[in-house]
């Protein structure tokens, strides 16, 4: 509470300032056209609507700040989406003020709109897409703030280190995608913070071009189902037993299916499990954990029947 009441009176002491610097300067600026008198007096009109753009974007501005700080106790990472709508309302609301200042009839400012339009659609095509692709993710939800996403697209580089096959043991499928959480989507750019740490900005344009894997509990989400394989001597497994042995060891996680994947080198076998991960919990903490009980039951089995895998696994066999 004591947070959100310096916050408001820092907004208040924000707004009194810019109303006051934008008084002065809009009262400065008639001050000149009356010394001025040979300067076309529509030079002083834009001047004044230039106050009244700079003043309202940087009172909306301070505006919006609040209300995301306010806000985001009660509702959390949505708070950003709120002050974001808001805060692109006042900056049109701003603009139009400011044009209706310098007397621009509807014709004239579709006639000016269109013009203007041309000219600057090919200047500034690069900002103006960021732009209006700020306002669809936001307007659509595209991505949110908090969200944990994988973001595909062929202009985001991205290179994973590169195994010999028979280091890459697992048939998880990879997506060739950065990885992070949402933590800020603006009207230019929306910044990712990777799982790395690293800060990532990506302009809107990139990000609404592209494919965004949404990793975040979504209500058109599947259950996410991790794989994880172990290899284990044939000479020390029972193999119909084998699966029963599994899942009693396995028993207090979430379990989808057992499989003899495949045979390796003859006299071993490739065993698949797939585990269904709780919503909301790390997939990597329950692939660790499957892998360490069961390495730890290849161990165990090994010992149990150290002759057999030493003599029909190594080739090691004792002479009677």
């Amino acid at each position: 509470m004591r947070r959100i009441t310096l916050a408001l009176l820092r907004t208040i002491s924000e707004l009194i300032f810019i109303g006051v610097a934008g008084a002065a300067v809009y009262v400065l600026i008639d001050l000149l056209a009356a010394r001025l008198e040979g300067l076309p007096p529509y030079i002083f009109d834009v001047a004044k609507a230039a106050v009244i753009i700079g003043a309202g974007v940087a009172g909306v501005k301070a505006l919006g700040d609040f209300i995301i700080a306010a806000l985001r106790p009660r509702i959390g990472d949505r708070a950003y989406s709120v002050g974001n709508t808001f805060k692109v309302l006042g900056y049109i609301a701003a603009i139009t003020a400011g044009f209706f200042k310098m007397g621009a009839t509807s014709q004239i400012a579709l006639l000016g709109g269109t013009v203007t339009g041309i000219v600057l659609g090919l200047a500034l095509q690069p900002t103006l897409g960021n732009l209006f692709a700020g306002l669809l993710i936001i307007a659509t939800n595209f991505v949110r703030v908090g969200d944990t996403v994988r973001i595909i697209n062929w202009q985001v580089p991205y290179q994973w280190a590169f195994n010999p096959p028979y280091k890459y043991f697992s048939p998880d499928y990879i997506y060739p995608a950065l990885m992070g959480k949402v933590v800020e989507v603006n009207l230019f750019y929306t910044v990712v913070v990777t799982d790395r740490g690293d800060e990532l900005k990506i302009p809107n344009s990139i990000m609404l071009g592209g494919a965004v894997v949404d990793e975040s509990a979504s209500q058109w989400s599947q259950q996410r189902v991790v794989n994880v394989r172990v290899e284990l001597p044939l000479s020390v497994v029972d193999l119909d037993r084998l699966e029963g042995d599994i899942r009693e060891l396995l028993s207090d996680l979430d379990v989808r299916g057992v499989y003899l994947n495949e045979q390796s080198d003859k006299d071993y076998v490739i065993v698949l499990i797939r585990l269904a991960v709780p919503k909301g919990g790390d997939w990597r903490l329950v692939k660790s954990e499957a892998l360490k009980r069961l390495l730890k039951m290849r161990a165990e089995l090994i010992r149990a029947n150290e002759q057999r895998f030493l003599c029909l696994t190594k080739g090691v066999c004792k002479q009677p």
